[in-house]
């Protein structure tokens, strides 16, 4: 944990997301740097208590009147509102750094580009790829020094969508397919982000709601790729399982 005593005072300022953390930008060029890890949690509580919105993974023990055991920091607003940070097993975490070194702090500094931002473009994709053209593009993708936020499930639906083999080598997309994969990828997260990311049992949004990215999967844990309906191939490619159509994916 930080030092959390620090930002007493201080005004949120603007929330924002990197990779898998959480950056809370408060006045005075301080930033809350908050990961949940495995299973970490966030519950924002109004001060009547009757509004509560949860955010991270639920668990069984955290079904108890607020704070409990599992509890490790609070924070207070002037409004009399409350945000809790529980975590089970206590692997997540929260730091305090100035807020122009965020982006850059521990993990984040060796991240790849977010792939939804707004200056992020088909070229900057290329060339973050191209710098390992050996390279099978499954395992490209999957690289977060590279690109930031393509897991597993994600990099096989985007070859799915682009057609194009997973043990393909970066050096022999053609820049039709970079354009491809690039539209693939937005398309992808976009629509995931729409229904809500794809844990579906381990993680809620602060709707409570599960993700359900997984019930309109094409190829990741299908038996028959959708909507081309041929055999799903699985294959180990660099230690992952991909996910793909022989026949779709060329």
């Amino acid at each position: 944990m930080g030092e959390t005593g620090q930002i007493a005072g201080l005004e949120v300022r603007k929330v924002r997301r990197r990779a898998k953390v959480l950056l809370i930008d408060l006045s005075h060029n301080i930033s809350l740097l908050i990961h949940l890890k495995m299973t970490g949690q966030l519950v924002f509580q109004s001060a009547n208590e009757k509004q509560k919105l949860v955010g991270g993974h639920p668990q069984a023990a955290y079904n108890q009147p607020l704070p409990h055991r599992h509890t490790h920091v609070i924070f207070y607003f002037t409004d009399g509102s409350k945000l809790y940070f529980n975590d089970l097993r206590k692997f997540g975490w929260i730091h305090v750094v100035p807020t122009d070194e965020a982006d850059s702090y521990g993990m984040l500094g060796s991240v790849g580009p977010e792939p939804l931002d707004p200056s992020f473009s088909v070229e900057k994709f290329k060339n973050q790829l191209i710098k390992y053209p050996n390279r099978l593009i499954f395992v490209g993708l999957l690289d977060q020094h590279l690109i930031a936020g393509l897991g597993n499930i994600y990099v096989n639906e985007v070859l799915y969508e682009a057609h194009i083999h997973p043990e393909r080598k970066i050096k022999d997309i053609s820049e039709v397919e970079w354009e491809k994969l690039f539209i693939a990828i937005q398309h992808v997260l976009k629509e995931s982000i729409r229904l809500g990311g794809t844990s579906d049992s381990t993680y809620v949004s602060v709707e409570g709601k599960r993700g359900d990215y997984l019930g309109h999967a094409h190829v990741y844990h299908q038996e028959i790729a959708q909507p081309c309906g041929h055999p799903v191939t699985r294959k180990k490619i660099g230690g992952r399982t991909a996910h793909f159509c022989e026949v779709d994916q060329t």
